[in-house]
This record gives structure tokens, C-alpha cells and sequence, in this order.
């Protein structure tokens, strides 16, 4: 089992043993509205379509199973949790408005809560998100067992939207992250919940990317509305073109599905109509209906090759080494996320025995971010950790840096 495949399973693992608990699930309590004028500050992008309650969990329930699959819990999960299925516009790769979804965690108990914006790994099914379960989002459910009140976008393409997702693609990203920011506000408003200025983002593998991607431009085209207190990215691919390069020029690659899964995505926003010339038959006619959020990551890198040269064509290999993919090379410069200066604090983790995501994705970041005038950057390298084997530790860790940052500001 490939370590992507291991960290896929943990959520599953996580769902089916607490199932055997019984939760209050899915009872369809809609939010009132009743202050929506007053509220409501947003009347396109980020505007809270409804809410509704999907299930309470308590600390009881979780810690057990949470120790069972190794996480290292060097806190204490103090809260219970309500968890809330949010839908709320965003744009497309159009600019047009549409229908997106994610999953927020009410802590219990809280009088005050700091917000933060947790962002999830890589996943293709659909259902496989917080709003369709809660349970999918074990490191929302971590932050606000801790006090926070945790947000998790699903991203357009998973949970309500329809759309292929726009995997990797850093202002499609970032939007969805931003207006389910703004929903969450609303909801908050209209429930009468009290949210301190404090607002953290964290996110792991494709989410350490939608992190760092949400944190580049809200500075850059929302310092009016959001200011950062801190930001955790995790294990993410920040250097697009440069691990894109990295993984062409490898004769193997044992997640063969990811950079399928970026050509796919890419090929649709941008109006390639390529594909016949990148992929090998029999993967160039699978595809995008592999992606269309109807299968699980797992079961789609399954049925591909590791080999590069037999999932992608020589010729666009030899053209992609030899800078003659003009167009394509353009998009992943364009969404790669090194040049740029952060003003909010930014810690970077990654595993040093990462063979999924590179850690030179974080050591790359970490030299630039600094060189474009970054003043509060630091690395954590988790040593001898894989690309699953990061996760849990990685959360552990973010989530104590910024319990520390909100008690130094009480």
C-alpha cells in the first residue's frame, strides 16, 4: 500500500469505528435568518446559501480511536464539537457564481473562539468530504475539540459542486477558501456566536498548497478584510513547475493519479483540448471521466502506470524537458507559489522521507518566501516522516503553535 493510499484509509478507518457510536447525524436544522440584513455583507462571492446541523461528537468519542491510529496527541481535546454542513457561492473557472460546500466546527463551551481555515489533502471523490460527512474532516474535528471554531472548505469539484476540481490551481483555490471564510462569518453573525479577530489557516499536502495559496492572496487582494494571525502549510507542492519537471524526468512515480489528476484539471480551465497528446492510450481515453469525482483517488492510481513513459507520451516528455510546452509550462509558473512576501507568520512542516511531495517544495519556499521579504518564516522538518506518516504530527504541531499565539494574546 503507497503512502498516499495509507492516508486515504485513515479517514475511512476513523468513520466506520466511530459510527459504532451513536451520534445525532444529518437531522436537517436549518440556520435562522432572521439578522440576514444585517449579516449578510456579501451578496455574491462568499454569500451563506444555508446551514445545517450534521452530527455532535465529544472528546470521549474521538481521543480513543485517535490514539488507536498512532496520532500524537500532545494536547488535550477539550470540547465538544457541532459540526455544520455550510453551502455558499463562489466563482468558477469562468468567473461565474456556483455552488460550493465545506463542513464547520462549533466548539462547545467556548465564549469567545479564534477562527481557523483547515484545508484538506488530495481527494478526487466527491462524497469523500467534510460536508457530506464530518467525520472525513478528523483535523477540523482536532481544532475545534481545541476551542477553535474550524472551517474546511471542500473546494469546487468534491461535496456539492459538480464541476471537475481544479486541483492545484492556486486562485480557483484560494477563492474557495476565501469565500467559505466569509460564509462562516455570516453564520457566525446570525447564530450570535462571538468570533475573536484572530484567524489562522492550516492545511496539509494538496491543503499545505490551498494554504499557502489562500495566505499569498488574501495579503495580496483581501488585507482589507482578513488579517492573518498565522499560517501553518504542510507538506504541500508550492514549487508547481519545478516538481512537475522533477517527477517528468523520474522513470517512476508511485502516485501516478496526482499528476494525471493536475494535467486533467488544467486541461479544462485552461481550454487545452490536449490530452490525446500527453497521455498513452489506454489512459488518454479514461480520461477526464476518471476525474469526475465519482471514484476514489485510490482505485484511480490503481489502474495507472507508474512508469512516466508509459502514462505520458515521449514526445510531450522530450518537449515538456526541452522548455517546448509553452503554454503549459506558462500555468504552472503562473501557479506556482514562491514569489512573494508574507506579512502574517508562516511555519512550514514537511517529512524529511517525503518521496510523495518533495520536502525541496518546502525548502524552495522557505529561501524565497524569505528573499521576496518574508520576515517571520520558519521550517519544522519532521525527521524520518513519510507522506502519511506527517499528517498527524504535523497537525499536532500547528495546532500547539497557534494555541500558543492565542493564549500569549489574552
Amino acid at each position: 500500500m503507497n503512502s498516499e493510499q495509507t492516508m486515504n484509509r485513515l479517514p475511512r478507518f476513523f468513520i466506520l469505528s466511530l459510527m459504532l457510536f451513536s451520534l445525532t447525524m444529518y437531522t436537517g436544522c436549518e440556520t435562522d435568518d432572521e439578522d440576514g440584513l444585517t449579516c449578510n455583507t456579501v451578496d455574491e462571492a462568499g454569500e451563506l446559501v444555508d446551514a445545517t446541523f450534521q452530527m455532535a461528537l465529544t472528546p470521549s468519542q474521538v481521543e480513543p480511536f485517535l490514539s488507536q491510529i498512532g496520532v500524537p496527541l500532545t494536547f488535550t481535546l477539550t470540547h465538544g464539537v457541532e459540526a455544520y454542513t455550510i453551502h455558499y457561492k463562489t466563482r468558477d473557472k469562468n468567473g461565474d457564481l456556483t455552488l460550493a460546500s465545506g463542513v464547520i466546527f462549533i466548539p462547545q463551551g467556548v465564549e469567545t473562539m479564534d477562527m481557523v481555515s483547515v484545508q484538506h489533502g488530495t481527494a478526487l471523490k466527491r462524497e469523500n468530504t467534510g460536508s457530506s460527512n464530518a467525520l472525513y474532516a478528523v483535523d477540523g474535528i482536532m481544532f475545534g475539540m481545541s476551542g477553535f471554531m474550524a472551517v474546511v472548505p471542500d473546494y469546487i469539484g468534491l461535496g456539492i459542486s459538480e464541476d471537475i476540481h481544479p486541483y492545484l490551481h492556486a486562485e480557483l483555490t484560494a477563492n474557495a477558501v476565501v469565500d467559505m471564510l466569509r460564509a462562516a462569518r455570516i453564520y457566525a453573525c446570525e447564530n450570535g456566536l462571538d468570533v475573536s479577530d484572530n484567524l489562522f489557516l492550516a492545511g496539509y499536502s494538496e491543503g499545505g498548497y490551498a494554504t499557502m495559496a489562500a495566505h499569498k492572496f488574501i495579503e495580496t487582494d483581501y488585507a482589507d478584510e482578513f488579517q492573518l494571525t498565522a499560517v501553518a502549510p504542510m507538506s504541500g507542492p508550492y514549487n508547481l513547475i519545478g516538481s512537475t519537471r522533477n517527477l517528468l524526468s523520474r522513470s517512476t512515480y508511485e502516485i501516478p493519479a496526482f499528476l494525471a489528476y493536475v494535467v486533467v484539471a488544467y486541461d479544462d480551465i485552461y481550454g487545452w483540448n490536449r490530452l490525446d497528446d500527453i497521455f498513452n492510450e489506454p489512459y488518454a481515453s479514461m480520461f477526464p471521466g476518471s476525474f469526475d469525482g465519482s471514484q476514489e483517488l485510490g482505485d484511480v492510481n490503481d489502474q495507472l502506470p507508474t512508469a512516466i513513459d508509459s502514462l505520458f507520451k515521449t514526445d510531450f516528455i522530450t518537449a515538456f524537458l526541452a522548455n517546448q510546452e509553452g503554454a503549459i509550462q506558462q500555468a504552472l509558473e503562473e501557479n506556482t507559489l514562491l514569489d512573494w512576501g508574507p506579512v502574517a507568520p508562516i511555519r512550514l512542516y514537511h517529512g524529511t522521507a517525503d518521496s510523495t511531495v518533495s520536502i525541496e517544495n518546502t525548502l524552495s519556499a522557505y529561501t524565497s518566501l524569505q528573499a521576496n521579504g518574508g520576515t517571520s518564516v520558519e521550517m519544522v522538518s519532521l525527521l524520518g516522516a513519510d507522506h502519511a506518516g506527517g499528517f498527524f504530527p504535523s497537525m499536532v504541531l500547528a495546532e500547539a503553535w497557534f494555541d500558543s499565539i492565542r493564549t500569549a494574546s489574552q
